[in-house]
Formats: C-alpha cells, sequence, structure tokens
C-alpha cells in the first residue's frame, strides 16, 4: 500500500520544518510515470529548493484529511487549503502560509463546466452530468501570505474576490523531446491532447466541428473511453468519421505517441478552465503548433489564442489553418519547439520557484 505522508523526504537536518500539502506519488518507490506528467519532477524539485532554504519538508497529499502530524511547520505549502482541518493546529505562530494553485478558482471552474454541459445536454437532447468538481473555497485564502499560481493573469483573475497579499506566477513545464521531425507534416492534421472530464477540455465542441469537415483530421488523446455517457452520446463521431483517430490515453514516451507526433500540426484545445495547460507544453516541446483557449493559461506571444470557443469560431479557425502552407506549418513547428525550450523549460520552473519563495519568505 502506497504511503500517503512522507516525514522529512531527503532526511536533512535543519532548524524549520515545511510541510507540503500537494501530492506524494512521485516519493512511493514503486511509482511509474506512465503519463510523465511534469509532478513526477516539478514536487522533487520543489523539495531541493525548499532545501536550499533550509527547510526540512514533509510531504502529503493535498486531499488527506487523516494524516497525524507530529510537528510545528514554520512554512506551509498547500494546494487545496479547503482541507486544512488536518494541520490546523500545527502550524507556528509566524508560519508562513502558500497557496500553489494549479488550476482556476474552483468556484469559477465549477460554473464553467456547468454551462458546457448545459450546451451539450441542449444540443444533444442528453442529460450528462458534471464530473470531478472542484470543491468550492469559503475563507481560507484569508489566512494566506500568498499564491504561487501556476497559470497566468487570466487566471488570477477567475479568484475575483480575493485579496492576495502576494502574487507569484510559476511558469509550468514540459517535457524534453528531440528535435521535431516535420517530413510528414500536413496542415489538415490536428491534435487533441488532454486529459479529462472531455465536455470541459472541449472534446465535445471539436467533434461535431470535425465531423463535418472530412478534408480535415482529428487525433484524441485523452481519457475519453472513462467517461461511457460521453461515448455514448458522440458514438458517431468518435467511431464512425474516417477523420477521426480515437486513440485514448498514451504514453507520451511511447512510439505511438512518437508516431502522432510525426503527423500532427497542430494541438487545439479549446478548454474552459485549466491553470497552465501541462498538455499543451507537451506537446508544444514536440514541435506541435498550439490552438488554444485563453483559459489554457499560455502567453499569447507563445500561441494562437481562440476568439472564443463557440463551435462556429472553431470551425473557422480550424479551417483558417487547415491551408496554411506546408512550409509555415514546418517553420512554426521548429519555433513553437524553440519556445517550449526557452519559455517553459526545467531550469523556468526552478527559477521560478525559487523567485517566489524567496519573496515571500523576505516579506515585511
Amino acid at each position: 500500500m502506497k504511503a500517503s505522508f512522507y516525514s522529512n523526504v531527503t532526511r536533512s537536518n535543519f532548524n524549520k520544518n515545511c510541510l507540503l500539502k500537494y501530492t506524494t506519488e512521485p516519493f512511493h518507490p514503486t511509482s511509474s510515470p506512465a503519463y510523465h506528467h511534469h509532478q513526477f519532477w516539478q514536487v522533487p524539485e520543489m523539495v531541493k529548493i525548499l532545501n536550499e532554504f533550509g527547510y526540512n519538508v514533509d510531504a502529503m497529499n493535498g486531499d488527506d484529511k487523516t494524516a497525524k502530524l507530529m510537528k510545528q511547520y514554520d512554512l506551509l505549502i498547500d494546494n487545496c487549503p479547503q482541507n486544512n482541518l488536518v494541520y490546523c493546529n500545527n502550524l507556528k505562530q509566524k508560519c508562513h502560509k502558500v497557496f500553489y494553485s494549479t488550476d482556476a478558482c474552483p468556484s469559477w471552474h465549477n460554473s464553467q463546466h456547468e454551462l458546457r454541459i448545459k450546451a451539450v445536454n441542449a444540443r444533444k437532447h442528453a442529460r450528462m452530468q458534471m464530473k470531478a468538481s472542484l470543491l468550492p473555497l469559503q475563507n481560507e485564502l484569508d489566512h494566506f501570505d500568498a499564491i504561487f499560481l501556476v497559470g497566468s493573469p487570466f487566471t488570477l483573475s477567475t479568484f475575483a474576490g480575493y485579496a492576495f497579499k502576494q502574487v507569484s506566477y510559476i511558469k509550468n513545464s514540459a517535457c524534453s523531446f528531440p528535435d521535431c521531425d516535420v517530413s510528414r507534416k500536413s496542415p489538415g492534421s490536428f491534435l487533441f491532447f488532454a486529459t479529462y472530464p472531455q465536455v470541459l477540455k472541449g472534446l465535445d465542441l471539436l467533434l461535431e466541428v470535425f465531423a463535418k469537415l472530412p478534408n480535415t483530421s482529428l487525433v484524441i488523446c485523452s481519457q475519453f473511453q472513462s467517461e461511457k455517457d460521453f461515448c455514448t452520446i458522440y458514438n458517431k463521431e468518435l467511431y464512425q468519421c474516417s477523420n477521426i483517430l480515437p486513440v485514448g490515453f498514451v504514453d507520451i514516451k511511447s512510439e505511438l505517441f512518437r508516431k502522432v507526433l510525426q503527423v500532427c500540426s497542430y494541438v487545439i484545445l479549446p478548454s474552459c478552465s485549466e491553470g497552465m495547460s501541462g498538455s499543451i507544453l507537451t506537446a508544444m516541446s514536440a514541435g506541435i503548433i498550439p490552438i488554444v483557449s485563453r483559459e489554457c493559461g499560455i502567453s499569447d506571444n507563445d500561441a494562437f489564442i481562440l476568439e472564443n470557443c463557440t463551435i462556429d469560431c472553431l470551425r473557422k479557425t480550424i479551417q483558417l489553418y487547415a491551408q496554411k502552407p506546408l512550409d509555415w506549418v514546418q517553420q512554426q513547428a521548429r519555433i513553437t519547439q524553440h519556445i517550449a525550450r526557452h519559455n517553459y523549460s526545467i531550469s523556468q520552473f526552478t527559477e521560478s520557484f525559487r523567485s517566489a519563495l524567496h519573496a515571500v519568505l523576505n516579506q515585511t
């Protein structure tokens, strides 16, 4: 059975203690990062930096309500402050408290998701229910000193009504891929690369668009199979359209994903709520040109931003980019990979986290 609490993960011997309440998955000896999620290296890197600042680090999962804490902490970094009773008696009076957010504001996220679900049900005469809603925040953040936000100024705007004492943006990062192979690119080939839920990510919209654009193609790499109601509603689009290839979950280090990267020119994600989309950054690091909603948290300078996520806008945008000359696509693929390597690298994440930590610990 995997542990959910790790005491002093690096066996350091400092005078101060930090509670990192985020995820313990990277510390499980038997963990195999099949999805090669950025957390598997980012969290140990966070611990390393915290050690640099003189903190022993205890790690626990954000939603863990049963851990028995035995220490008094000088620093708290919490990804799920809604679950704060677990540590409320374990913080020193002058403890620095940081909200480490990788998503938009939970209540905003839920409202956007609900609107998407209602729209699907109206278009398809269905009764789909919301999945994976987030626990709303109450007044927990009133007692925090800072937010470390893996996102953009747009992401921050979803937290309207919260007065953060300090805001620091953390640069998300992607995996490393070899120089992109552009020899087999086709301007009409698109990739949908995401996790779940599908409606929140906008797969429903893309299926309805691509089903009527037979001269374009869409490869779907997501966890759609786990959503049976979605697959039932979109059975025709998923399984009966020759230009739509439903691959499903895929390991980004696999031969299958390598083949997907060779043929797809664009990655498109009309999501209605994100922090800073790791799947988009992963695709960009392989030279796949991003076309995304503003909610994906990618800078306007680094991606092509959708004007909106209506079906009409998506159709026009897809047709526009499908008509781009091949040499433009090949050149833009190289530019995209360069952007990912320089603007969303491991070192970018490391330096942004170190800088944010320095700022909050030196507050007066």
